[in-house]
């Protein structure tokens, strides 16, 4: 192979890198024997995949609780619609099955183990998830918005 080919297909790695182009950090999981995994920030198309699973869950609690799916709002105007309340977990099951990799640098999970991530879904799987939201740029704690708000989904 020349150097030229040598040399672009060595660009070509570089840049289609699922972990280098993205902040990222191996963690140690405890829980699941010393297992070291990497945690990747979310890309743009993780967060507009976010935004889209965040919205259908929010307007299907709002149906659940006798309410329209979207929230009434006018110019100035106050509602009084009482705030609904939802399980996240299957939000934060696709975050974790976007941005978990394992040491060859591959993902762990794919988009059709969601269902099955969020059931089994625990403070360690949490954990992660922050992790991938403090690399994403994301404030977690009491202080801090849930993302879901942020992504605009009140």
């Amino acid at each position: 192979m020349s150097r030229a080919k040598v040399a672009e297909s060595s660009l070509r790695t570089l840049a289609l890198d699922p972990l280098r182009n993205f902040k990222h950090e191996v963690v140690t999981v405890p829980e699941w024997l010393d297992a070291k995994v990497t945690v990747r920030a979310l890309s743009a198309g993780d967060w507009l995949e976010y935004r889209r699973r965040a919205v259908e869950l929010v307007e299907q609690a709002r149906i659940d609780a006798g309410l329209s799916p979207q929230h009434a709002t006018g110019d100035n105007e106050e509602t009084t619609e009482p705030a609904v309340e939802f399980s996240s977990s299957t939000l934060y099951a696709f975050v974790l099955a976007r941005t978990l990799f394992d040491e060859k640098r591959l993902r762990v999970f794919e988009d059709d183990d969601v269902p099955e991530i969020a059931e089994a879904f625990s403070p360690v799987h949490d954990r992660l998830v922050g992790k991938a939201f403090e690399l994403s740029g994301v404030e977690i704690g009491a202080e801090s918005s849930d993302p879901v708000d942020i992504a605009g989904n009140v």
